[in-house]
């Protein structure tokens, strides 16, 4: 399972490194919309009780017309990230409700196949804009939720004592997500250096990163909320060792439109 793993992580980054930096902007929203919208949405669907072919495709095709529609009417962009942003602010709030006995979804199950629209087109429009400004940042971005993921890990199995939520993921702690954020300021620091930036906009894009890490956390609790409700261990089996589409990218769709909307609001960088 290990050699499994590592050969999935392995081809999965050189895939990602070559869309990044060699897709034209047109092609690389192609096959984002492929793997985001797509593959992504099919999994949510599975997670959230559309398990039916019918009713399955229904819900990608009504993504697919959304993003297509999104991405047609480029004054969109910024409205759908923004919502986005707001999305999340309140999901924070369902997350830090969420108990075994009270999930916060009582008489509303639609949300959560409706939060797909909210969570995946905005991620993918983040991305595009993130790309179209300067392709760097997107793998800055990507490197930078993975550090702090990897950083939480080693310093939850060391030092790690009081639960994050409980409820959502027993393996989470204060003192790993505390040591995602040392991992991921480093990491800034380093991109801070290469970007040239000056010493106000070094700050202010540091500061942006630490917020889209902690985003990118509670993406990662939601997809644990959504395959908790669906009984799942994993959003789906695509990538052998790893789970689904969505067990990848989870921390990235939350922290897509809060990085790009900040930036496009700080500047410094790709412009």
């Amino acid at each position: 399972m290990l050699k499994q793993r590592l050969m999935t992580g392995m081809l999965l980054a050189l895939g990602v490194l070559l869309g990044v930096l060699l897709l034209p902007s047109p092609l690389f929203a192609v096959v984002s919309m492929v793997v985001i919208i797509s593959i992504g949405g099919w999994e949510w669907a599975n997670l959230t009780g559309y398990k039916a072919d019918n009713s399955r495709n229904i819900l990608v095709i009504l993504l697919l017309t959304v993003a297509v529609a999104s991405y047609i009417w480029k004054s969109l962009h910024w409205s759908f990230i923004t919502i986005g942003v707001l999305w999340w602010t309140y999901a924070l709030m369902l997350l830090f409700n969420y108990t075994k006995e009270k999930t916060g979804f009582e008489g509303r199950s639609w949300l959560l196949p409706a939060s797909s629209f909210l969570i995946l087109i905005p991620a993918w429009l983040s991305l595009l804009e993130l790309h179209a400004r300067l392709p760097l940042l997107v793998l800055y971005l990507i490197f930078l939720v993975a550090i702090a993921d990897s950083s939480a890990y080693f310093a939850g199995k060391a030092i790690g004592v009081t639960k994050l939520a409980s409820d959502l993921s027993p393996g989470k702690t204060i003192e790993g997500f505390k040591g995602g954020l040392l991992g991921a300021s480093l990491w800034s620091i380093l991109a801070v250096w290469y970007f040239g930036l000056s010493f106000g906009n070094s700050i202010l894009f540091i500061l942006l990163s630490l917020l889209a890490v902690a985003m990118s956390v509670a993406g990662d609790l939601y997809e644990s909320l959504l395959k908790r409700q669906a009984n799942e261990k994993d959003s789906g089996t695509l990538l052998p060792g790893h789970g689904g589409i969505l067990d990848r990218i989870d921390g990235l769709l939350a922290a897509l439109p809060v990085f790009t909307l900040g930036l496009s609001i700080i500047g410094g960088v790709g412009v």
